[in-house]
């Protein structure tokens, strides 16, 4: 089995942290999880040109715009994908949430965040 996951955020510990605990989740149910992570609403517009994502996790306050306008590219492109948008504030895009699949809030545990994923990917 393999997934494909796009994470996009423009810190880029907390995309370290987010690459470590997928990594390690894929270790302990012996799949491949393949990982692509950009920074910016622009490039993440471009890597779902490029590419299908089982599952994606974006931070919604980014430099140049907003993880809705990703959010909606993507499904757009494929309705199959599952997102989760992380952010400090969740409550604050509960409008939006036709969008979503999962909010997960700033700042998250490493268990928690497996978890979620775990989740998101249906694995």
């Amino acid at each position: 089995m393999s997934k494909r996951i796009l994470l996009v955020d423009d810190i880029d510990f907390i995309v370290e942290f987010e690459e470590k605990v997928i990594n390690s989740l894929a270790k302990e149910l012996s799949i491949k999880i393949n990982v692509d992570s950009v920074n910016s609403v622009e490039k993440a517009l471009k890597k779902i040109a490029e590419n299908n994502y089982d599952a994606m996790v974006v931070d919604m306050n980014l430099p140049d715009g907003s993880g809705i306008d990703i959010a909606k590219a993507a499904q757009q492109k494929n309705k199959d994908t599952r997102i989760a948008a992380l952010t400090i504030y969740p409550h604050k895009y509960e409008e939006h949430s036709d969008y979503f699949d999962a909010f997960f809030k700033k700042p998250i545990l490493p268990t928690s965040y497996k978890q979620n994923v775990r989740q998101l990917l249906h694995v």
